[in-house]
């Protein structure tokens, strides 16, 4: 099997685990202040895989060398495989899983949007937006492309970051 699907794979896997533990835990249902949170740290998951795959991909080239195009279009491919995965997944979590999330989350947002004094038709404009985003069709944007998007500034990054590594240790 190719590195970016493995890679690709177990980004996925772990991100819907990750998303799954928020729901057991109940920080989309009972605790939401804390789920609004907790998200952010499942962005740890594809760092570390898209890193395990670069590093990967640089001990595996011939010269030990690993260009940043390589780099950014191994990330791609693992990233866009992970990120259909979990698109899959959230279309089963929003309809049968837990199809109040979203409600759940919009209590918690709407209470802190009119906390700030913002207005009533500001507050039904980010509801729409909410709503929208998390539809089947808005979570192409917000799931699929983003997480490629995401995956490739961060193979950037960490391509850079491998090829400094590698500088600094040659002889």
């Amino acid at each position: 099997m190719r590195p970016e699907f493995k890679y690709g794979l177990l980004t996925g896997a772990g991100v819907c685990l990750w998303i799954a533990a928020e729901y057991l835990l109940g920080f989309h249902t009972t605790h939401p202040r804390i789920g609004e949170y907790t998200g952010y740290f499942s962005t740890l998951i594809p760092l570390v895989f898209l890193y395990l795959l670069l590093r990967r991909k640089q001990s595996s080239a011939k010269d030990g060398r690993l260009t940043i195009r390589q780099g950014i279009a191994s990330g791609v491919v693992a990233s866009f495989l992970a990120a259909l995965i979990v698109y899959g997944f959230m279309l089963a979590y929003n309809r049968w899983i837990d199809p109040d999330w979203i409600d759940n989350a919009l209590l918690v947002k709407v209470a802190a949007m009119r906390a700030k004094g913002i207005g009533e038709l500001q507050i039904r404009r980010e509801i729409t937006f909410y709503r929208n985003a998390n539809s089947a069709s808005g979570m192409i944007a917000t799931t699929v492309l983003a997480m490629t998007v995401v995956g490739a500034f961060f193979s950037l990054l960490l391509t850079i970051l491998l090829r400094f590594k590698k500088q600094r240790t040659a002889p």
